[in-house]
This record gives C-alpha cells, sequence and structure tokens, in this order.
C-alpha cells in the first residue's frame, strides 16, 4: 500500500494545492481528549479521488492553514463516516467550518445500516474484511508512529473512499437530496460552541429542580465553562456534574462547609473553594437570573391521541425495519408537532424519506379522526 506522511507545511501546501481540482476526499482524523478540555488533533487521513493515500502530521507542521483552507472549499465533497467529532476537532483548531460534507454513517440508514453503524462493520459487510481494531484507544502523540499506527489510520480512509463510491451508485435521487439537509444541520457552528451560561442545559440530574436550584446549576456551570477553558482542562476535573447537583440540592455557605458534599474532592475544594462560594453567593443574590428549565411538553387533545397511538405504531414498526433506534428516529413530541403541522424532525431529511412521508399517507387514510 502506497501512501505518503506530510511533516511539514511546504508538503502540505503542495499537496492540497495538487488535489484542489477533485470532486471528493475521504477524511478521517485521530485525536486525544483525555486532559484537555480541547482535543489535540494527532492525525488527519485522506485519500483523494484518484485514491492517493496521506497522512498529515499536525505535530510536526507549524502551519495547518492549507488544511483548513482545503477543508472550507465549498467545490470538494469532504466525506466522514460518523462526522460530527470529526468536525468538532476540525473547527475548534481550524476556526473555520468544514464545507459540503457527507457523511457515510448517515446515508447508511438508506441502506440498512441503522443509524449508528460502526465502520468497521461496514467494511465488513461491503468487502468482506476484518478491520483490526486494537488499537482504536492507542496513543497517537506518539512519534515515530508505528507500522501497525499507520496501518490502522489509513484503513479508517482507504475503505471509505470505495464505500462512498458504492452509496453513491446506490442512493436515488431523493434520498441524496434528503441527506443534504441532515449534512448542511452538522455543519451548524451552534452544535460545537457552548456559550458559557448555557452550559447549565447540559448538566444532568436536574429533572424535578426547581428555578432556584437551576439558578445554582447555571451558575456553577457557567464558571466551570469559563475556568475548563481557561486553563484547558477537561470540565470535571474543575468539578464535575454530580458535584453540581449536590450543591444545588445542599448548597454550602462555607469552604469549610464544602467539604461535606460527597462528590466534592478535596483537591478541587483547595483550588476553587473559594470561587465556588462566589458563585453560589452570586446565584442567591440574583433570582432573576434563575431560568426556567425549556419544556416542548405538548399535550395532545382527545382526538389527537387517537391518531398519535396509531402513527407511534407505525414509527415503532418502521424503526424496527430500518434498524433504527427509535429515539433517534423520533418521539412522541416529534410525532405531535407532525399531526399539528408543526416544525418538527420528520418534516426533512432522512427521516422523511423513512418514516414522514409514509405517516403523511397513514394520516390521510385516517381522515375519519378530527384533529383539533
Amino acid at each position: 500500500m502506497n501512501y505518503r506522511i506530510l511533516r511539514d507545511s511546504a508538503q502540505l501546501y503542495d499537496f492540497c494545492q495538487a488535489i484542489r481540482h477533485q470532486a471528493w476526499l475521504a477524511i478521517d482524523t485521530e485525536f486525544i481528549r483525555q486532559n484537555t478540555y480541547y482535543p489535540i488533533l494527532s492525525l488527519v487521513q485522506i485519500c483523494s479521488q484518484d485514491d492517493q493515500l496521506v497522512l498529515i502530521d499536525p505535530l510536526t507542521i507549524n502551519d495547518l492553514t492549507p488544511l483548513w483552507s482545503l477543508l472550507a472549499d465549498p467545490s470538494i465533497c469532504k466525506v466522514f463516516h460518523s462526522a460530527r467529532q470529526d468536525i468538532e476537532v476540525l473547527f475548534q483548531l481550524g476556526h473555520l467550518m468544514p464545507q459540503n460534507l457527507f457523511d457515510t454513517q448517515i446515508a447508511g440508514v438508506f441502506l440498512g445500516y441503522g443509524d449508528m453503524a460502526g465502520f468497521a462493520r461496514v467494511v465488513e459487510t461491503e468487502f468482506s474484511i476484518e478491520l483490526d481494531k486494537k488499537l482504536s484507544r492507542t496513543n497517537w502523540l506518539q512519534r515515530p508512529l508505528s507500522e501497525a499506527q499507520i496501518q490502522y489510520a489509513l484503513d479508517d480512509v482507504r475503505y471509505l473512499a470505495p464505500f462512498y463510491r458504492r452509496i453513491q451508485q446506490r442512493l436515488t435521487t431523493e434520498q441524496k437530496q434528503a441527506l443534504d439537509f441532515d449534512f448542511t444541520r452538522l455543519l451548524d457552528p451552534t452544535l460545537y460552541i457552548i456559550e458559557p451560561n448555557q452550559a447549565w442545559l447540559k448538566v444532568k440530574g436536574t429533572k424535578g429542580f426547581n428555578r432556584k436550584k437551576l439558578g445554582i446549576v447555571k451558575s456553577l456551570a457557567a464558571w466551570r465553562e469559563v475556568e475548563a477553558v481557561r486553563q484547558n482542562l477537561p470540565r470535571k476535573w474543575v468539578i464535575d456534574d454530580d458535584a453540581i447537583i449536590e450543591l444545588a440540592k445542599r448548597p454550602a455557605l462555607t469552604v469549610e462547609g464544602l467539604f461535606k458534599i460527597p462528590d466534592l474532592k478535596p483537591a478541587s475544594i483547595r483550588q476553587y473553594g473559594e470561587a465556588i462560594i462566589q458563585q453560589l453567593d452570586m446565584a442567591f443574590k440574583h433570582p432573576e437570573d434563575w431560568p426556567e428549565k425549556p419544556s416542548n411538553s405538548l399535550v395532545p387533545s382527545q382526538e389527537e391521541a387517537r391518531l398519535l397511538t396509531l402513527v407511534y405504531d407505525h414509527a415503532q414498526h418502521c424503526a424496527q425495519q430500518q434498524g433504527i433506534t427509535l429515539n433517534t428516529l423520533c418521539n412522541k413530541q416529534d410525532l405531535l408537532r407532525f399531526i399539528r403541522n408543526q416544525p418538527n424532525n420528520l418534516e426533512q431529511g432522512w427521516r422523511y424519506e423513512i418514516l414522514g412521508k409514509h405517516l403523511k399517507n397513514v394520516i390521510l387514510d385516517s381522515s375519519d379522526i378530527a384533529i383539533i
């Protein structure tokens, strides 16, 4: 297997210029995200349309501008399998959103792979080749890379390219158009940027909290986000979700009182104790900032409930047939919005092609049920 490793800016520039005319590139990344807030990009693998295999080493290249420019070029389709984490890493480091995306994992829903097909499973099914995944948690920061690491990394793009070709032949025009909607959604920068004042929405365990407790969670989560970014540390190294939840339930008044919180480590108290108490004080002093937890709960009318039961049964059957997790396909709130012709996840994209289009006929065939 012929490949090149690009280790300096001049090599990267020449490669990016040479493939500008190609219609698509198969891409994958390797990164480490154990001890930092921001992931460390460790390797970028590319298989070009004309089957050039290249490894880009971001640890030795000082200027990755040619790569960012290539990814942002809308005339070249960037093919990934399960793209979201790759996009997050590339966007956070390059500060440019990749353009013109194709995610073969999402497209796989039209090929019978379900919604979460791992790449190894796809390769085994499509090419009767079993990939060795023993190196999935290898240290990608080590240099030089071993031959086994190099082969592992290259496998993720040298089979992705022919899989993409097969997908293009097997998808219908309608399916491709539906996927364009889903791929565009993946390129929304707001998916990858967390505003500190919105960080509380991602804290788990707030069900049933009143506004005061949510205010404490909001204050602590915002402070944690800023602190984690400032020090480039994982959020949980500053304070984890369990500790935030416990403090919302039993807020401490002093630093000494923090030692009674079971999920708060003594080392964290010594380093951040004063700041934590300050955030608790601020939450108490500003009840106007206490949030209301967003509620998307819709209550169906009696007539809607009858139709909701019908379409929910169809959704369950569809999910089972397609090998898709029902919650990934839809939930009852999505279905109720669909019945009401309100904005919902079933009106566009792959969900419409697989389920939404069918449900429109189900609703029409149930015209004897009055919908208010």
